[in-house]
């Protein structure tokens, strides 16, 4: 059975939701090295924030929260959670990051997460220039991706043709040199990259100039 990328993840959402974090020790890791950069007075973006763990999380540092994902039932589940932990500062929005819009006048967010997304975004080149032209000039993007450019064997050759027919969701055959080299072409300073061994995903937080 062949599915659209929507109808994937609103199919998948409630069995994600249930799923454990496979490597919690990486997750707090990440976890807590995002809230070292935040700030009480930050606007951050997610953008596909799943069913909103993430984002609730980091809730309490922060001033706000947009949060926003594609899948309708993600973004239920995560609005459901933000009800039962009385979370009032993030707003979850269905909505591609294609099409987030900034209100006019807006200066920009803080800081932006991309987490375990950048592998499935249709245009790379396109989805970092969106996070450059959104972050405030100082402002900070983290994100963790999945490095499948670097995996041998036959799930490397595999995965792209599977997601050619639908059978999967699109994957990026991306690595970490990839990504630091794409994020510095599009003008933004590295400041920490890190993965617990070769073959885990990298977490990188960039910065935009000031």
């Amino acid at each position: 059975m062949a599915f659209h990328p929507t109808r994937f993840w609103n199919f998948m959402a409630r069995r994600y939701a249930r799923s454990p974090v496979k490597d919690n020790e990486s997750y707090q890791y990440k976890l807590g090295m995002t809230a070292n950069y935040l700030t009480p007075q930050d606007r951050l973006l997610e953008f596909g924030c799943g069913t909103g763990t993430t984002a609730l999380i980091h809730a309490p540092r922060v001033s706000h929260i947009d949060a926003i994902d594609f899948s309708s039932e993600m973004i239920a589940i995560a609005r459901e959670k933000a009800e039962a932990q009385a979370v009032s500062n993030v707003r979850f929005e269905i909505s591609s990051f294609e099409d987030w819009r900034l209100s006019e006048g807006d200066a920009g967010y803080d800081a932006i997460l991309g987490l375990s997304i950048l592998h499935l975004v249709t245009d790379l080149d396109a989805t970092l220039a969106r996070v450059y032209q959104q972050l405030k000039p100082g402002g900070l993007f983290m994100s963790s991706t999945v490095c499948i450019g670097e995996v041998g064997g036959l799930i490397r050759y595999a995965l792209p043709p599977l997601g050619a027919i639908g059978v999967l969701p699109k994957i990026l055959l991306l690595t970490p040199d990839m990504l630091t080299d794409g994020l510095r072409a599009h003008g933004f300073d590295i400041e920490h990259v890190w993965r617990p061994e070769e073959g885990a995903s990298v977490f990188i937080v960039a910065r935009r100039p000031a």
